[in-house]
């Protein structure tokens, strides 16, 4: 699609390891089934801006994991609303949370939505997203939605800019 590099690298999480962040890694020996649940994080680079794009895949039908990433998609989109209504970055946050466990789900703060844009978006801050006090602009945030299962080794992410 015409981006020159990425600014971090492609993260493909599947199995038990969705409930993990990209920096928390991932088990090497893990293979994809054919009933189940992986996570896709891009990060392209086009004209010097960044975008990052994540989501969540279903393979083989899984009920839950179907239920997950229904949830997360729901979560997404409301707290995408959300942003329109003047809140500050842990509001934000604290309005996703509330909707995750609504739906029977557990928000991943730890995956707290950045600062993107101008590459490398590092220079301009290291803030997240989830713990800002001021109502952050859509044109240099990127909102981060991660899901998991209040018991169960699943979970989803979701991110788009």
């Amino acid at each position: 699609m015409g981006a020159s590099h990425t600014w971090h690298p492609t993260y493909i999480r599947f199995g038990d390891d969705t409930v993990r962040t990209p920096r928390q890694g991932v088990d090497l020996l893990r293979e994809l089934r054919a009933t189940d649940i992986a996570v896709v994080d891009l990060g392209p680079v086009w004209d010097g801006y960044e975008g990052d794009y994540g989501d969540t895949f279903v393979f083989g039908g899984h009920p839950l994991h179907e239920a997950c990433v229904t949830a997360l998609h729901q979560v997404f989109d409301e707290t995408g609303g959300a942003w329109h209504r003047g809140l500050t970055g842990r509001q934000l946050y604290d309005f996703a949370e509330q909707s995750a466990l609504s739906k029977g789900w557990r928000l991943e703060r730890n995956l707290a939505g950045h600062r993107i844009a101008d590459f490398p978006h590092a220079l301009f801050g290291q803030d997240k997203l989830a713990e800002v006090e001021i109502v952050p602009s859509e044109m240099v945030w990127v909102l981060e939605i991660q899901l998991c299962h209040p018991t169960l080794p699943i979970g989803g992410g979701s991110r788009i800019s």
